[in-house]
């Protein structure tokens, strides 16, 4: 009978929780020889002999950094399974140097935040938010009710194909609409696959579309990439949706923007300063719907980044390729 690699789980109690459920763990359990949860990097440091042997690291949010010093206990160390996203706090110099194969669960993870998107993309095409406080307020009126719609004669705007982007494009295939797409990065056979029409400056897809979906990473390039010049020009009833990072956008000049034109809708679960939305002037605007951060995994969503860990480990432990390798070259398009 083949000897089981051994393996740990190497993040917080909560998000071990949250990620890894009963059916998960009891499959890493059959696969491998597993010593548990381990909180602190400290336990680790303290027992080399117990961890030394350790030949896969199962880790997720508030994940322990695999520094040199953790490294050089884990020196059997071939692979770790992240069941999150973004791996920038996990990875090191020495972990690089090192050549552990690492995997992300971003894919699963782009999931929720693809089906939010297209939700709230068919609510701006419908008015939704606008409508709805005129109608509390007692001054709706049906004679000036002029939205997009949902069909052909809508556009849509997606900025970045990454991975949300492109399921996005996926999902909006249901509906009868016109997809278009910027990203300076991918391949034409990319815009393709997604049935989407190529634009080339961002200019051009938030004057010509009814709603904008911002879904870029936060990289020097990113920061600050939705201008005033951009919002202004938006096209009347236009919706602009933000599931990314808040400092890609300028938000004083949304703000600004959003004052001026009450005929645009912001649908916004991220901002620059997401603990203090109460303080800001989109909290108290009738044009704006706000929520707080909760687009990607949630709730029972949460299981699925896990098993998403459990599969590269199968695939792993079977000799087959990774579905979602991270190289370090990636790191900065993860977030």
């Amino acid at each position: 009978m083949p000897v089981k690699p051994k393996s740990v789980f190497l993040l917080d109690k909560q998000n071990f929780e949250r990620i890894y459920d009963e059916q998960t763990l009891a499959s890493i359990k059959e696969l491998t020889e597993c010593l548990g949860l381990v909180t602190t990097a400290g336990e680790i440091l303290a027992n080399p002999a117990k961890f030394a042997s350790v030949e896969i690291v199962f880790s997720g949010w508030h994940g322990h950094c695999l520094d040199a010093k953790l490294l050089a206990v884990l020196s059997h160390l071939k692979a770790c399974f992240y069941g999150a996203g973004s791996v920038k706090g996990i990875v090191s110099d020495e972990f690089w140097r090192r050549d552990i194969l690492l995997t992300s669960a971003y894919q699963a993870n782009a999931i929720p935040v693809a089906e939010y998107t297209v939700a709230m993309i068919i609510l701006g095409l419908k008015g939704t938010w606008i409508s709805s406080a005129e109608i509390c307020q007692g001054s709706f009126d049906r004679a000036r009710y002029s939205v997009p719609g949902v069909w052909r004669t809508s556009k849509v705007g997606i900025i970045s194909l990454g991975s949300i982007g492109r399921l996005v494009c996926e999902k909006l295939k249901a509906f009868d609409l016109d997809v278009y797409a910027y990203d300076p990065v991918v391949s034409d056979d990319v815009f393709e696959a997604c049935v989407t029409t190529k634009v080339l400056t961002l200019e051009e897809l938030f004057s010509s579309c009814d709603v904008v979906s911002l879904h870029a990473p936060l990289i020097p390039a990113t920061t600050g990439m939705v201008t005033r010049a951009l919002l202004e020009s938006m096209r009347q009833g236009a919706a602009f949706i933000n599931t990314s990072r808040g400092m890609i956008v300028d938000e004083r000049a949304l703000i600004d923007v959003l004052q001026e034109r009450s005929d645009l809708t912001a649908i916004l679960d991220v901002l620059q300063e997401e603990g203090r939305v109460h303080e800001s002037p989109l909290s108290r605007m009738q044009n704006v719907f706000v929520t707080p951060h909760i687009a990607g995994s949630d709730g029972g969503e949460c299981f699925r980044m896990g098993n998403y860990a459990l599969i590269e480990c199968q695939r792993y432990l079977e000799g087959l390729s990774p579905l979602a390798r991270i190289q370090k070259g990636q790191i900065d398009l993860l977030a």
